[in-house]
Parts: structure tokens; sequence; C-alpha cells
């Protein structure tokens, strides 16, 4: 479920949106801010700072990481994952639950190296992305395939939600990004939200709030 503005975002520019997060994400990360507060508690309850980081370097991590075990003749048997139910399917995978604790494992590796993880993983991306064939696949959960433009489309939540997280985190500005890319993360937000609570509860949400479920409709996850 997505407007027709950013469905029209072609398979170069979804990719350069990635890239340009990533990177994005590696000079707020480098910030003496970031650094100052590595083990003080973040704007997400129960991560520091530092688990932030490296949640955020993971989730875009993953692009590559995907890649490198789907090959590229992969087919899929069952219907292809959208961005909206890949969420829907990641939020019950075991992965998601134990987040805080993989993200608190992997800032002990300090500022500094994952500060540069996260600027390499950017190099990296622009690299991988621009070799891929428009139709290449993705296994993201388990057998479970989505095209990488929709995973890439993924990626865009991770990591622009976490930076802002990151920047506020650490009472910084955030740093500037493509305004298609929010536009992205907001269409598939209102697809979660209409996937699970349907059409008009998302309308009453959005414009009728007297009318709304008793259920809140938003935060969309």
């Amino acid at each position: 479920m997505t407007s027709p503005a950013t469905s029209l975002v072609d398979s170069a520019q979804i990719r350069a949106l990635v890239v340009e997060a990533v990177e994005a994400s590696a000079e707020l990360m480098a910030s003496s801010p970031v650094a100052d507060q590595w083990n003080e508690a973040s704007a997400l309850e129960g991560m520091t700072v530092g688990a932030l980081a490296a949640h955020l370097v993971r989730a875009a991590g993953s692009t590559i990481a995907y890649l490198d075990r789907t090959p590229v003749d992969a087919l899929p048997s069952t219907e292809l994952l959208t961005p909206t139910t890949y969420f829907h399917a990641a939020i019950g995978s075991p992965i998601h639950e134990r987040i805080k604790h993989v993200s608190a494992q992997e800032s002990s590796l300090g500022h500094s190296a994952l500060t540069e993880k996260c600027t390499q993983l950017a190099a990296d991306l622009k690299t991988r992305l621009a070799t891929e064939p428009d139709d290449r696949l993705v296994a993201a959960l388990g057998d479970r395939f989505l095209t990488l433009d929709d995973f890439c489309r993924t990626r865009m939540i991770e990591v622009l939600v976490h930076l802002d997280d990151l920047a506020v985190s650490t009472s910084q500005r955030r740093p500037v990004t493509d305004p298609t890319g929010i536009a992205i993360v907001i269409d598939i937000s209102v697809g979660i939200a209409r996937h699970a609570h349907g059409d008009w509860n998302v309308l009453y949400a959005l414009a009728r709030t007297e009318r709304s479920a008793i259920e809140p409709v938003f935060p969309a996850f």
C-alpha cells in the first residue's frame, strides 16, 4: 500500500535514498555528543545511545547480508512480501524480541568501531546496490521473499526513524536528507495501520477522531 507519488520512485532512486540515509547516520554517529553519551540512556526505552547506534547499523547492514545469502536466480515459493506485510511478519519474528539484547552486545564494540563500520557500510551499499539488477529478490524472513527495492523501502523506516531517535537522544539537529525518503516512511507506516486496523479506522484517526476505535491506530508499530 503506497501512494502514487512514492510508488513511482524508481530503482536507482530508492537505492540512492538508502545510501544517503546511511551516510547521514555515519555522520551523526561520528559526532562528539554520540561518543560522550554512548553508555547513557537513549530516547528508546531500554536502549543506550550505543545500543541504538548498533541497532541502526545492523538494520542497514542487513541489506548486504540478505543479498549475500540469496542466490541471484532464487525463486519464491509463496507470494512476495511487500514493505507492509514484511513489517507484520518481522514483528512476530523471534529476532524482534531479542533486538535490545543484541544491540547492547554489539554496542560493546565502542563508538569508534561502530562509526567506522557505519561509514564503510554506506560505501559498500553504494557499490553493491549499483550492481544489482532491478528485478533482484532477497529472502529476508526465512523463505519469504521481497524485491530488493521493497526491502530498501523497509530500510528507509529503520534508518530514518532511528537516525531521528539518535539525534533526539543526543540533543542534536537531525541531518538533512531527501524528503522523498520520509514520504516513503509515511506511506509504509500508513499502510501498516491500514493492514492492521482497516481503512475507515485509519481515516477516523486522521480526520474524525471522535469516531476512532478504542484501540489506537497510531503509532503503527
